[in-house]
């Protein structure tokens, strides 16, 4: 551009001196020769200034370039091509040696993004990546940013096992680190190996990434869990969450779920005081699946709701055929799930199903989850909407959740049933219960007592612990040392001989 410019004027000047000799050389007296001198050196000089300042903008938008193909802007770590580049470098001169891919994101990071701002969002992934990359100086490794709040590592690694136990101890620090910020979020981790050695590998670290992130798509948003590794085992585990999923509605259809029911215990005079309706799945494939298999896959795609109230109906059915029958029969519990946030409508359609059957609604208690994700106003009008239409109401696994004591003051359930982890993870060296928990369930009992709330423990399997919940005055329990959940027929004849 600047070249053409100074061939321009020369140009035009040239042409002038040409036409001045022309027609006459006195005419040249018009110009004075030191300004003509002047004004072509000005040009001269403009146009290398011009040159200067172009080159200067073409190297500042190449070293622009090669600063957007190497690092991320935001975060000033490596992009991802030159994540991927700089691993791959690694795996070739190394090898022998095994690797570690770790893929991270945070948890809800869409929420966090529309309710905080992207400036707000920025931040957090900018002191997010401040936490990782000690994280990776301790693994002495490579670290970038890919998109939005995804960031991947990768480092060598002795074994499988001793990678492991240093990622689990590193976590630790992240979370206790991360507990502070001022947004709260929770990171999660998909982790791959390459355990292959020799110049012929075939895993590249493309592949490892997207192994990475497939065992990560599987630590779903409510788990508790924050990590998964990629293996055969998590594989087909997907599979067949992904076999049930296409067949659970014609299993509905099938009548393939069915219900069992668990005997509940009076521990003043341990009779049979109610029972819990449970689903089991009689799958052609599988056999008969526990719920732990299929309740996760079925609260996340949404299809809970349906077999909730499929269960609500086959428990209604068989109280109303005891009673026509005039067998003796007591209150049966159901759960509803977490799903369910609209009160008014779940409300809405129970009564409707509810009212097909002649049954006293004193038969029927609903079980609310304390861990849910409805809100505790959620929570408060649908137990008294419940409780207006007669029935009672039950707040499921109390005590594991971090509200507890506000909660049961908020909602005004009838009962509390207690988490059967408070039985099996406080156990002293003899395998009974420390003085500790002893003194912490005796309290709790207590609090529900003063707040006018019925008791029941779950999980109850030793007379130890039996005994040691009669001592403290709590109400009923559940659990294998009376009975593991029963068939219809089972419990019929397991409420004659305890009722």
């Amino acid at each position: 551009m600047a070249a053409a410019i100074l061939f321009f004027i020369i140009k035009i000047i040239g042409g002038t001196l040409n036409s001045d000799v022309q027609k006459d050389f006195h005419l040249i007296l018009d110009f004075h020769l030191e300004t003509k001198v002047f004004i072509i050196i000005s040009v001269i000089i403009f146009i290398c200034l011009l040159c200067l300042v172009e080159g200067l903008i073409l190297s500042l938008i190449n070293k622009k370039q090669i600063f957007r193909n190497n690092y991320d802007e935001l975060t000033t770590l490596w992009s991802r091509t030159k994540f991927e580049r700089e691993a791959e470098k690694l795996i070739r001169l190394n090898p022998q040696d095994k690797f570690m891919l770790i893929e991270t994101d945070i948890k809800q990071f869409k929420f966090i993004n529309q309710n905080y701002s992207e400036e707000k969002a920025d931040e957090l992934i900018l002191y997010y990546a401040s936490v990782l990359e000690i994280f990776n100086e301790n693994n002495k490794g490579i670290l970038c940013r890919g998109f939005a709040d995804h960031f991947y590592l990768f480092f060598k690694i002795k074994s499988v096992r001793a990678a492991m136990k240093k990622f689990t101890d590193d976590l630790a620090r992240v979370n206790n680190k991360i507990k502070s910020y001022e947004i709260p979020f929770f990171p999660k981790f998909g982790i791959s190996f390459l355990i292959e050695k020799g110049e012929d590998r075939t895993t590249t670290v493309q592949t490892l990434i997207g192994h990475a992130s497939f065992a990560k798509s599987t630590v779903k948003d409510h788990a508790f869990t924050q990590y998964a590794i990629y293996n055969t085992h998590l594989v087909r585990r997907v599979k067949e969450e992904q076999y049930l999923e296409d067949h659970m509605q014609e299993a509905l259809e099938k009548h393939e779920f069915f219900v069992v029911y668990q005997p509940k215990i009076s521990l003043t005079d341990e009779k049979i005081c109610g029972g819990e309706a449970l689903v089991r799945w009689n799958n052609p494939k599988f056999g008969i699946i526990g719920p732990d298999k299929f309740i996760p896959l079925f609260e996340r795609n949404g299809f809970i709701k349906q077999l909730d109230f499929f269960v609500y109906e086959e428990v209604f059915k068989f109280i109303q055929n005891q009673i026509n029958l005039g067998q003796p029969m007591v209150p049966i519990s159901v759960n509803m799930s977490r799903n369910h946030d609209k009160a008014e409508k779940f409300v809405h359609d129970f009564i409707q199903l509810f009212s097909n059957y002649s049954i006293p609604p004193e038969m029927i208690e609903l079980e609310i989850i304390e861990r849910s994700f409805m809100n505790s106003e959620t929570l408060v009008d649908i137990t008294e909407k419940l409780h207006k239409h007669g029935f009672k109401v039950a707040m499921d696994d109390f005590g594991t959740g971090e509200s507890s004591l506000n909660l049961i003051t908020k909602v005004p359930v009838d009962t509390l049933k207690f988490d059967r982890s408070f039985l099996t993870d406080y156990k002293g060296k003899d395998d009974k219960l420390d003085d500790k928990s002893k003194v912490f369930i005796k309290s709790l009992i207590g609090l529900s007592k003063n707040l006018k709330k019925g008791t029941i423990f779950e999980g109850v399997e030793t007379e130890h612990q039996r005994d040691f919940l009669k001592s403290v005055d709590c109400d009923s329990v559940q659990g294998f040392l009376y009975s593991k959940p029963l068939t219809v027929s089972d419990f019929i004849e397991y409420q004659k001989k305890n009722i």
